[in-house]
């Protein structure tokens, strides 16, 4: 049942942060970076840059308290979320285990073909075991942002329960509408495959297809990007349209992440059926870096390097994050845009802080030609701008230190 109260109080925070001016604290960190960034930074509309930062400091008992900073945050304005999105899949997929009492995110499984082009899986070779897994889906999805785990765990709940579960919560602005990499019709995107669950050779669960009812409008401006696109080979000389993708503004991102990372954050909370043992499988997914998987694909660093999914502080780098450091996020990187929503962690110099960030940089402005400037511009944006907040964060000062218990989780070793 949605709460009514809370989510006045979300369009509440929507329409204040919508309305009010640049932090100014966010505001000459911006204007401080370095002057090879000024192309975003003097084009920041046209860079559909946003950036939302929030300062924690905690009183004596070890809770949290949030102040927030916004730089040219646009509720309504389009931009693709790309891998972003995969997060709040990756949560309620783990909610969505906890109502089938004879399952868990553990038990192997199999996917069913459906409509043409809808293709079914029994196997995982970058499993240990050899077969999917919830467990499984989740490790990839946040490791390497794989976009196949995404589409399954899209199929294990269908579209219309990821969109009212969504707005049940509060994030009433997100529209998740399609499968990622794979060109789908905005029909078969409605439908999601059949699923078996099993111990052993017996079938313990058996979800039928499912087809999405619900209505999804578009709610957003500015979805005609670009000058040109290619399709099918293709030059086409008009904007693509994004009005038929995915949506997760920046507010609800950064939100979101809030809310995991600090159960406690939102009144009602509880609408998120996780156990403790799930925040810690998500804490931990969140920060593993490639290199501590244990699937051996995944430990290739030439190809997958701690910043692989590290944007903020470490997007440009192939150097190794230091053993302090631990940042908890998803990243997203498609059609010339790069994001991040982190949590970042120094448990040596106890500083910690929430940091989201979206910019979108193409030369040429021809969309699906492969052809982005994210090496050269806008991976080292983002690290910069990580870098200019953490070395504020480190002179900043606290009356009471962070205690980090909850996230000493032990990983993997090399």
């Amino acid at each position: 049942m949605i709460r009514l109260h809370y989510i006045l109080c979300i369009i509440l925070f929507a329409t204040l942060y919508a309305d009010m001016p640049d932090s100014p604290l966010l505001a000459g960190f911006v204007n401080e970076l370095d002057e090879k960034f000024t192309e975003i930074i003097t084009n920041s509309g046209q860079c559909k840059l946003q950036i939302i930062y929030t300062q924690i400091n905690r009183d004596e008992n070890n809770n949290p308290i949030f102040e927030t900073h916004t730089f040219r945050f646009s509720p309504r304005e389009y931009f693709y979320p790309a891998s972003t999105i995969k997060f709040p899949i990756a949560v309620l997929a783990l909610e969505k285990l906890n109502s089938i009492n004879v399952v868990n995110r553990n038990t192997p499984l199999s996917i069913f073909s459906g409509l043409k082009g809808l293709e079914g899986v029994s196997s995982d070779p970058t499993s240990n075991t050899g077969l999917p897994s919830i467990t499984h889906y989740i490790h990839k999805l946040f490791v390497v942002s794989d976009n196949d785990a995404f589409n399954r765990l899209y199929e294990f709940l269908g579209r219309d329960q990821i969109n009212q579960r969504l707005w049940d919560l509060g994030f009433i602005e997100t529209r998740i509408r399609h499968r990622l990499s794979i060109a789908l019709s905005e029909e078969q995107n409605r439908y999601s495959n059949a699923f078996r669950f099993y111990n052993q050779d017996k079938i313990i669960f058996e979800q039928l297809s499912q087809k999405a009812q619900l209505y999804l409008d578009i709610n957003y401006d500015d979805y005609f990007i670009g000058k040109a696109n290619i399709k099918g080979g293709n030059r086409i000389q008009e904007p693509l349209d994004f009005s038929g993708k995915n949506f997760m503004n920046l507010w609800e991102q950064h939100h979101f992440l809030q809310a995991i990372i600090f159960p406690n954050f939102l009144n009602n909370n509880s609408l998120l059926n996780l156990t403790d043992e799930d925040y810690q499988f998500l804490y931990r997914e969140m920060s593993i870096l490639p290199r501590e998987s244990l699937v051996l694909a995944y430990n290739d660093y030439g190809h997958y390097s701690d910043g692989h999914g590290k944007f903020i502080l470490y997007g440009d780098s192939k150097d190794r994050i230091p053993d302090n450091v631990r940042i908890f996020n998803k990243v997203g990187m498609a059609y010339g845009f790069v994001l991040d929503n982190a949590y970042v962690i120094d448990f040596e110099n106890k500083v910690e802080f929430l940091l989201s960030a979206v910019v979108y940089v193409n030369h040429n402005e021809t969309l699906n030609d492969n052809k982005y400037e994210y090496d050269e511009l806008s991976l080292p944006f983002m690290a910069a701008l990580g870098k200019i907040v953490y070395e504020y964060e480190l002179s900043r000062a606290k009356k009471h230190l962070p205690v980090f218990n909850r996230f000493n989780l032990g990983y993997w070793p090399d």
